[in-house]
């Protein structure tokens, strides 16, 4: 795997910076955002094409799971951002754990995730 990618991705247009490799695979987080996304649709047209995203994302990525390597990861994450007064989004540091107990960058529009100590960031547009 070269790479995890962020929700935030998946969500936008193909990315024009940054080619995403194709051994890119995608944390069981970004399924769940996805999956509140669907559920969450104003009309059954903007359910229907989430849906579709959905499925298109669960065929073409392999998604990690939240393990005990990641947990301690997140928890490192989490105390290093708090120490420099910083309180990182939740489902972000569980991604940005995934990634670093990969050893890989993640690949994300949000640049909130260059603010994450220790982890590697490819910030995509």
């Amino acid at each position: 795997m070269e790479a995890l990618l962020d929700t935030s991705v998946l969500l936008g247009p193909e990315p024009t910076s940054h080619a995403i490799p194709d051994d890119s695979a995608i944390s069981v987080v970004t399924l769940a955002e996805l999956r509140v996304g669907v559920l969450v649709a104003a009309d059954l047209e903007v359910r229907a094409r989430r849906l579709a995203l959905l499925s298109e994302v669960q065929q073409r990525f392999a998604a990690l799971p939240v393990d005990d390597e990641v947990a301690q990861a997140y928890a490192e994450i989490v105390a290093a951002a708090r120490r420099r007064g910083l309180r990182p989004r939740p489902f972000d540091a569980l991604i940005a754990a995934t990634a670093l107990s990969q050893g890989v960058p993640v690949y994300a529009r949000d640049r909130d995730f260059l603010k994450l100590p220790g982890v590697m960031v490819e910030i995509v547009t």
